[in-house]
């Protein structure tokens, strides 16, 4: 598991560096195109559907991200009212839910990219199919969270059997935005 944990780590902070990139692209597009048609009276045609494109990499991108840092809006109503193996019990019921939702859209847009695949994009420089346009951002991102939610479901039955589990299971970016520290005041 070490290594699928180095390998998840090693995605995310790729998944970052293209976010990172691809915000920048989208603000200098955008400027771009605001000082095209204001200043020269001469607006660029393909910006909003490229801009469109970008956003819906950024969001798939960064919801990726969010699901290997187990940093997603969460909502514990009921968990913070339950303690030891029924919490965990419940956070594998979570899990195995979120997991299906995944399974399903994983097995469902093949067919829906073939669909929108139909149609393309109108006013790009590049005509793209609008099926890898809409969804094969969103399948990307699927895959790799069902790869994430599976990482996850290992130690959380792990845990729930009362096997051990390492401390530092959970997935970082560590060494990239940040500095992280190995308890004795050196660098990682």
């Amino acid at each position: 598991m070490r290594l699928i944990k180095r390998m998840l780590e090693e995605i995310m902070r790729v998944e970052i560096l293209i976010g990172a990139f691809l915000i920048i692209t989208m603000v200098v597009i955008m400027v771009l195109e605001v000082v095209m048609r204001y200043v020269f009276n001469n607006s660029i045609i393909w910006v909003q559907e490229f801009v469109i494109l970008v956003f819906i990499w950024i969001t798939m991108l960064g919801g990726s991200a969010a699901s290997m840092t187990k940093t997603h809006v969460t909502i514990t109503t009921f968990s913070q009212f339950i303690s030891g193996k029924w919490k965990i019990g419940l956070q594998i019921l979570v899990s195995l839910v979120i997991l299906g939702v995944l399974v399903y859209l994983a097995m469902n847009l093949p067919a829906s990219i073939a669909i929108q695949n139909k149609t393309r994009t109108s006013s790009m420089p590049i005509n793209i199919a609008k099926g890898h346009y809409y969804s094969s951002p969103l399948l990307f991102a699927v895959v790799l969270m069902l790869i994430t939610e599976v990482y996850y479901i290992y130690y959380e039955v792990r845990s729930l059997l009362g096997k051990a589990i390492p401390d530092d299971y959970v997935l970082e970016l560590r060494g990239f935005l940040r500095k992280s520290t190995d308890g004795k005041g050196g660098a990682v």
